[in-house]
Parts: structure tokens; sequence; C-alpha cells
């Protein structure tokens, strides 16, 4: 039986930072991404379309992005953490040979509508910098 990290509310503070997390992009993976998630745009999955529409590479899309941060958050808390709302903004592409590198802090820990709840701004980056940003609100149990 596995034994899931569970991280409760009343143990976190604002400006903590979350253990990072750390995804290679493989071609196998942004294949398997877009079939999933039904995202059949070649520009995603078809390296000449890519490069010919000024990308570097296929790349991962959105819906592979806000998995990437709900899990992260939800490795950090553990099963009884939830994800109440989700915003990212993608500005530059991962690609196939790049390593996604995703960090986070707390900003905002507060009570809502009988509800335990934190803030988190989230960094996603690969070698070359800053890619994607996301802001989060996720719920926490009470001791």
């Amino acid at each position: 039986m596995t034994k899931y990290n569970i991280v409760y509310w009343d143990d976190v503070h604002e400006k903590q930072e979350l253990p990072a997390l750390s995804l290679p992009i493989t071609m196998r993976r942004c294949i398997m991404a877009v079939s999933g998630t039904r995202d059949l745009y070649p520009i995603h999955y078809d390296r000449d379309f890519a490069k010919q529409a000024n990308a570097r590479d296929i790349f991962v899309n959105t819906m592979f992005m806000q998995a990437l941060v709900s899990r992260f958050m939800t490795d950090w808390t553990g099963p009884k953490g939830m994800v109440r709302k989700l915003g990212i903004k993608m500005q530059e592409m991962n690609c196939p040979g790049d390593t996604i590198t995703v960090t986070g802090t707390i900003t905002n820990k507060y009570n809502k509508e009988g509800m335990h709840l934190i803030d988190l701004d989230i960094m996603c980056h690969n070698e070359r910098g800053p890619t994607t940003i996301a802001w989060a609100t996720m719920s926490l149990p009470r001791r």
C-alpha cells in the first residue's frame, strides 16, 4: 500500500515555497498528450508543420501544461488537496528535448465559505527561461 503525503492547512504559511517538479519533454510524451486530449492540430505532432509555422519544434499544448501544474500541486498536497481554481498563461514553447521545471509559492492563506484555502503563484521554465506562469487556489484539510 502506498502512503501518500498529506499537507494540512494548519502547517503551511504565506511565502512558503513548494518543492520543485521537473519533467523531461520527449517526442513520445508530446504525441501521447495530443492523442489523450484530442488536440490534433499538427503543430503539436508534425515537426515540418511546426517549423513552417515558425515554431522551434512541436510543443506541448495548453491542456498538458494545465495538467502538469495540477500534478505539481497535488503531488505536494497529497490526495486531500483540491484544486479549486487554476489559471495559466503560456509564454514560450516546451519542445522535445526540454525539461520543464515547475516551482511555486503560497501567496495567501485564508478561510472562505467554510473552506481552508491557499493561493499559489506558479512558474514553469525550461533551459531557455520562463515558459508558463500560473495562479491557483487550493483547499486543504485541517488537522
